[in-house]
């Protein structure tokens, strides 16, 4: 009778361990899973950012209202995927984990952005996607 009581007793303690693998597997593959669909997510828009870019350029010298509409359904989408632009704009502090450096030029404070080319954009989360890519004021021009 003792060693009935036994058995069970190591039987439970194997389920509870069997149960806990179990859902521990479980936690591991939803996180693997969410990580390829993050990492796919990554290269698509890292392929759609320069199309962006370029509808930006356009409205730029064109005002369209259609293209305004257009780029406004794109932040939507980068906004529903969990993407930000970075703040970027003329006479910002240079920052080399948000920004890239393109040329330096002579002219303005020394460390502050002169021009940003392109937005940058990152996760929610604050990880980097791409930086802005701007023009730096220098002490001296770049070669």
């Amino acid at each position: 009778m003792g060693k009935g009581k036994n058995i069970t007793k190591k039987d439970d303690q194997a389920l509870v361990r069997a149960l806990a693998d179990y859902q521990n597997l479980v936690k591991r593959v939803e996180r693997e899973r969410c990580e390829v669909l993050a990492r796919s997510n990554k290269s698509l828009v890292e392929k759609l950012l320069p199309i962006l870019d370029n509808f930006q350029k356009a409205q730029g010298y064109l005002k369209d209202p259609g293209i305004e509409m257009a780029l406004d359904e794109f932040y939507k989408v980068l906004e529903s995927a969990g993407i930000e632009k970075i703040q970027t704009q003329k006479g910002d502090t240079f920052d080399a984990a948000t920004h890239e450096a393109i040329e330096g030029v002579v002219g303005g404070q020394e460390g502050s952005i002169a021009e940003v080319l392109t937005d940058g954009y990152k996760w929610k989360d604050g990880t980097i996607l791409r930086p802005a890519k701007v023009i730096v004021y220098n002490d001296r021009q770049s070669s």
